[in-house]
């Protein structure tokens, strides 16, 4: 590559290849493509979004243009689903929780969900899907995050009751077979599906009455118990729960202001919240530092030996 200009106020640089004699900008297939204002303005936008602000407020406080806002939010949130699709694969992980947050796009009467699938031991998020909360939405959400780990017969997945998860489960983590046809008429047996030794499902169900938690049911739905608690000693719990992807909910809601509870927070379109959705998620995943996870220091500091706050990416 050589440097045929630089242009602009950010001084960027366009480049010329020297065997295929093309020319490109250095932000060619970035989220700053084609951006009119500073690089400075434009990452500020993008940490503002990050924050939990909206479109409007994050307009007055980096005085840009609403139209402004609303752009580099659909490049982040398209550019972090890109870099999700490219680096998340083949990961080596044991243990799964999956859970679903509700939103609105449009009015407060237009429900729209996010669902998502962590590694409860690295907080890491798998997969994320949005959409109505149907069947529909569990299996994209199961197929998807089944599609990256390494072996999906070796998965103990915690959810939350929703009979969905159920249904899918041994179709998306078990293994197929075909039961021998009886006889010589009528159609042939539909597949059907074995649970393995390696994987099982359990599901916590809340129950609660009005606005106060009754009771906690455990529902071991698949699998045997010993291949749960073998899951509960690794993860260091004593119960089997989704708290690690609750916690996520939480903060979820804190960096987007489609998802803020008991307000008139929501996103004005669809495509909007959705992008919202993804570029958190990424921000999530790779930029922020995680107060949970501990990795060893190179040296002890006092009586500390372990070092809270970074993230330490699965196995594989």
């Amino acid at each position: 590559m050589t440097i045929r200009k630089v242009y602009g106020g950010d001084n960027i640089r366009y480049l010329r290849c020297r065997f295929c004699q093309a020319e490109f900008s250095e932000r060619k297939n970035t989220a700053l493509w084609n951006s009119k204002i500073p690089e400075e303005k434009a990452v500020s936008v993008a940490e503002h979004l990050a924050d939990g602000c909206g479109i409007k407020s994050t307009s007055r406080l980096v005085k840009v243009d609403p139209s402004t806002v609303r752009r580099l939010n659909q490049k982040v949130g398209t550019h972090g689903r890109q870099y999700h699709e490219q680096e998340v694969e083949d990961v080596a992980v044991s243990e799964l929780q999956a859970d679903e947050r509700y939103g609105f796009a449009g009015s407060k009467g237009r429900p729209a969900w996010e669902a998502e699938l962590m590694d409860p031991a690295s907080k890491f998020i798998l997969a994320h899907v949005q959409g109505a909360r149907d069947e529909s939405l569990i299996r994209r959400l199961l197929t998807d995050g089944a599609a990256r780990v390494r072996n999906r017969h070796e998965v103990a997945l915690f959810t939350d009751g929703l009979a969905a998860y159920r249904t899918l489960f041994p179709e998306i983590f078990g293994t197929a077979y075909y039961p021998p046809r009886q006889g010589t008429r009528g159609p042939h047996p539909q597949a059907r599906f074995r649970i393995p030794r390696t994987a099982a499902l359990v599901q916590i169900v809340k129950h609660q009455s009005g606005s106060r938690l009754k009771e906690v049911e455990i529902r071991y739905v698949y699998g045997s118990k010993k291949r749960i608690e073998q899951a509960l000693a690794r993860l260091g719990y004593h119960v089997p729960n989704t708290s690690a992807i609750e916690r996520r909910n939480g903060t979820a809601r804190l960096m987007s202001a489609a998802q803020v509870r008991r307000s008139l927070a929501f996103a004005g379109k669809e495509s909007t919240k959705a992008a919202m959705g993804w570029w958190g998620m990424t921000v999530y995943n790779w930029c922020r530092p995680h107060r949970s996870l501990k990795q060893l220091l190179s040296a002890p500091v006092g009586k500390k030996s372990m070092n809270r706050g970074r993230r330490l990416w699965p196995s594989g």
